[in-house]
């Protein structure tokens, strides 16, 4: 069966324009990407390809290990007990639910007093310097979309960026491993879903590619899945439930502008795929 074919590309936008004061151009293609796909593209994000070829490499080598060393860093305690951060599956919740056909290694990166040193993994040995590095460049990407999400809404620019400050925030890095399925048709790599984040950054092997998303507004259309082009070096940036919360009364008087992205990734049966993802996350306060 044929793939269907995209109503409108996805914009690819330029980062590194994006705050330019006089690039309207730019910032067009954000909000065409906001308004009808919840997600874009970005380049001249300033990680550099060698970089972004590290933090495949690391991601490789923790997926690569023995099970027993990956087991180090489990998400069950005790065998049996779920938690949220670590190494392994989606929590089970009853006996005929369907698991995401992926591994995946799930840490806090952000602030530093919630971070649980003992499931960073020790190997590769590179591994906690690259993601520190990669948690503060992802941060900085972070904060150029919501100071221009902000601009488009009509708010001050620093309307988002203040409320995602240290303390008020927390950020996650999930790191994925689909491997190779000998009957794709009838699994996900990963249930179709929206991001809770305010901001999720996606680095995925882009000799590989796989995730899919639908139109939040299409009107109607059968819940078509059209797949996210491959663009080298590119990192995929997608706005959360939490930034429609957040821009509340904003959102609805500006023609809708910000949408989330209902996304999923394919299972192959010829190729394995990894990514990592970067979740920028309001911390709900209770009194």
């Amino acid at each position: 069966m044929p793939e269907p074919a995209m109503p409108e590309p996805i914009p690819i936008v330029d980062l590194s324009r994006l705050s330019a004061a006089d690039d309207g151009g730019e910032v067009a293609k954000l909000q065409s990407a906001l308004q009808n796909w919840g997600l874009f593209l970005a380049v001249g994000h300033g990680m550099e390809p060698g970089f972004l070829a590290e933090m495949m490499q690391v991601t490789r080598g923790f997926f690569n290990l023995p099970i027993e060393d990956k087991q180090k860093y489990s998400n069950l305690v005790n065998g049996e007990e779920f938690m949220f951060e670590g190494y392994g599956n989606e929590v089970v919740l009853s006996e005929d639910q369907i698991l995401d056909w992926c591994d995946r290694l799930y840490l806090i990166v952000e602030p530093e007093s919630r971070v649980v040193g003992s499931l960073w993994p020790a190997r590769p040995h590179a591994f906690g310097a690259v993601l520190r590095e990669y948690t503060a460049r992802c941060r900085r990407i972070a904060d150029v979309v919501l100071a221009s999400l902000a601009r488009l809404l009509g708010l001050p620019e620093g309307r988002f960026v203040g409320m995602m400050n240290e303390g008020v925030a927390m950020t996650h890095a999930r790191f994925n491993y689909y491997p190779r399925c000998p009957r794709p048709d009838l699994v996900l790599g990963l249930k179709p879903h929206s991001d809770a984040s305010v901001v999720t950054v996606v680095l995925i092997d882009d000799a590989v590619g796989g995730l899919q998303v639908q139109k939040p507004n299409d009107g109607g259309g059968g819940g078509v899945w059209y797949n996210v082009p491959i663009v080298p070096n590119a990192l995929l940036v997608n706005v959360g439930d939490a930034i429609e919360v957040s821009a509340g009364c904003c959102r609805v008087c500006s023609n809708a502008i910000v949408f989330c992205s209902l996304h999923t990734l394919r299972a192959r049966n010829s190729l394995q795929i990894m990514s990592n993802g970067f979740f920028r996350s309001p911390v709900h306060r209770t009194q």
